[in-house]
C-alpha cells in the first residue's frame, strides 16, 4: 500500500468515528434541545358596578347593559335603591368593557354609552347627568321697525356636561299679543349636546319689546324642568303715542228735571302714532241723586261710573257721541291700554279738549 491510499483510509476511518459520536447524545449540555414551560391561565373572578344619578339622585330600577372587550356577550342587571347595577360574570375579562342605558319608560333618558378600562374587580362606571345648559344666540338685529314686527331667529345650543342623556323638549314664556314663537327641532338632546333654532315672529300689530325666555323640559311624565335660558329682548327701535280729544259738534243743552241736566252732543276722536293700543273711557257726573247721566257711543251705551256705570273701549278713530250729566258738564276720562297712563277733562261745551296726551 502506498503513502496517498494509507492516508485516505485512516481519513475514513476517523470520520465514521466522529459520526457514531454525535449519533450517541450531546456531548455538552448546551447541546440539549429547549423545552416550552407551559403558562397557567389566570382568570380574575369577581363584581363589577355601574352606578347611575339623575339631579344627584340615585336612579332605581334601570336596567343596565355591560358588554365585555371580547363582546362575546351581552350582560343586563337592574339598578338597586342605591342606584348601583353589580354584574358578576364567570370571569371578568381584562380590558375596555361597554356600558349602556338603553331608552326603557318611564324614566327620561336617551340611549347613553360609556367606555371603562377594567383591571381588577370592584371598579365602577358611573353615569351621571350634570345640570344643562340653553345658550341662545341672538340674531345681528334684534329689534323691529315698525309695528308690522318681523322675524327673529335664535341659535340654540342644549350643552349637557354629563353622560347621562336626558332629551328635551322646549316650552316658551308668555309673549304679548302679536307675537308667537317655534322651535326647531322640537325634541333635541337624543345624543349630548345638541343645537336647534327659536323662531319668534311678531305680526299684526305689535308697538311694545318682546321678552321672553325658554325653558327645557324632559319627555318623561311630569317633564322636570332640566335648563333655563337667559332672559333675551327683541326690542323696538320707534315711539309710539295715543291721544283722546273731544271735539264739540254743536251747543249743549240744558234739560230740567229734579236738577239741572245737560246733554252735549261731540264727536271723540282718538288717535295713534306707531300705536297698536286702545283706550277705556268713561264719564262722571256731578250728581247722582236725581238723573242717572249717560254716555252714548256707536260702541255702547253705559251710565256715569259714579253711578254705576263702566267703562267702554276704542281703537283709533272717531265716534260720534253725546254724554247726558246731571247737574252739571259732565267728566270725561281715558285710560290708554299699553302703559296704563290715564287722563280727564270737564267737557265744556265749546271747542276741542284734550282727555289724554302719552307717549310709550
Amino acid at each position: 500500500m502506498n503513502l496517498s491510499l494509507a492516508f485516505l483510509f485512516i481519513s475514513g476511518i476517523a470520520l465514521v468515528i466522529s459520526f457514531g459520536c454525535k449519533a450517541g447524545g450531546p456531548i455538552s449540555p448546551f447541546d440539549q434541545a429547549n423545552t416550552p414551560t407551559p403558562t397557567p391561565i389566570v382568570r380574575i373572578v369577581g363584581p363589577l358596578n355601574v352606578a347611575v344619578q339623575d339631579k344627584s339622585q340615585a336612579v332605581t330600577g334601570l336596567t343596565v347593559l355591560a358588554i365585555p372587550p371580547s363582546g362575546a356577550t351581552t350582560l343586563s342587571q337592574a339598578t338597586t335603591t342605591t342606584g348601583i347595577a353589580t354584574f358578576n360574570p364567570p370571569y371578568l375579562e381584562i380590558g375596555n368593557w361597554t356600558f349602556v342605558v338603553p331608552a326603557q319608560t318611564p324614566y327620561p333618558f336617551a340611549p347613553s354609552t360609556i367606555t371603562m378600562g377594567v383591571s381588577q374587580i370592584n371598579q365602577t362606571a358611573t353615569f351621571t347627568s350634570a345640570p344643562a345648559t340653553i345658550e341662545l344666540t341672538p340674531p345681528a338685529s334684534s329689534a323691529f321697525t315698525g309695528t308690522n314686527g318681523g322675524q327673529f331667529i335664535y341659535g340654540m345650543n342644549y350643552i349637557q356636561p354629563g353622560n347621562l342623556w336626558v332629551p328635551v323638549t322646549m316650552k316658551m314664556s308668555a309673549l304679548n299679543t302679536g307675537w308667537s314663537g317655534g322651535y326647531g327641532p322640537t325634541t333635541i338632546g337624543f345624543s349630548g349636546n345638541d343645537s336647534g333654532t327659536v323662531t319668534v315672529t311678531g305680526s299684526g300689530c305689535v308697538d311694545q319689546a318682546q321678552s321672553f325666555a325658554v325653558t327645557a323640559l324632559d319627555l318623561a311624565a311630569g317633564s322636570l324642568i332640566r335648563a333655563n335660558s337667559a332672559p333675551q329682548t327683541i326690542a323696538r327701535s320707534f315711539t309710539s303715542s295715543m291721544t283722546v280729544q273731544w271735539v264739540n259738534s254743536s251747543s249743549f243743552s240744558n234739560i230740567s228735571s229734579c236738577n239741572l241736566e245737560k246733554k252735549l252732543p261731540g264727536t271723540l276722536v282718538v288717535s295713534g302714532t306707531n300705536s297698536c293700543g286702545t283706550v277705556s273711557v268713561y264719564m262722571t257726573e256731578c250728581n247722582t241723586n236725581c238723573f242717572n247721566g249717560s254716555f252714548q257711543t256707536p260702541n255702547g251705551t253705559t251710565n256715569a261710573q259714579n253711578a254705576g256705570g263702566g267703562s267702554i273701549t276704542f281703537s283709533p278713530g272717531s265716534y260720534p257721541c253725546t254724554v247726558w250729566a246731571d247737574g252739571c258738564f259732565a267728566t270725561l276720562h281715558a285710560t290708554c291700554s299699553k302703559n296704563g297712563a290715564s287722563g280727564s277733562v270737564q267737557c265744556s261745551g265749546s271747542g276741542t279738549q284734550t282727555i289724554l296726551s302719552t307717549s310709550y
